[in-house]
């Protein structure tokens, strides 16, 4: 419902328990990104590892002061070749859903017929526009 000033008001209506987990970013140099965030942003690492989803690739997941994973980076060196128009970008976004919530998400998906795959107990599937979302559920 919007107010005078075309705020939005909130509204618990139709909320799910989602939550936002983390950002995923392509670079193709892994050391220089997290320089940038660690150096510039100030963010933590957690792990430097190769990739447990995309195989032959090594990633890092950065955490914030509150010791949440906020940026997912991951190493992609083809990016880097002249045919690949511009430099970085989103991979993916990464949600957490309580157990629950996760299991009648899926259960909706599969009622609808909408696309997904489920990989290490998450699922993968694409918005309107072709953006990977990443459903992970919370423990």
């Amino acid at each position: 419902m919007a107010d005078t000033n075309n705020q939005m008001t909130p509204s618990n209506k139709n909320t799910s328990p989602i939550r936002l987990d983390h950002a995923a970013i392509m670079t193709t140099d892994l050391e220089r990104a997290i320089a940038f965030y660690t150096d510039v942003l100030g963010l933590s690492v957690r792990v430097i590892e190769d990739d447990p989803i995309r195989k032959g690739r090594r990633r890092a997941m950065l955490f914030d002061a509150g010791g949440r994973d906020v940026v997912e980076i991951i190493e992609m060196p083809e990016m880097a070749h002249a045919t690949i128009p511009g430099r970085g970008g989103i991979h993916h976004l990464g949600f957490r859903l309580p157990q629950r919530a996760w299991h009648a998400l899926r259960a909706r998906l599969d009622a609808d017929g909408y696309p997904y795959q489920e990989i290490n107990n998450c699922l993968f599937l694409r918005d309107a526009d072709g953006l990977v979302l990443e459903l992970e559920q919370a423990l």
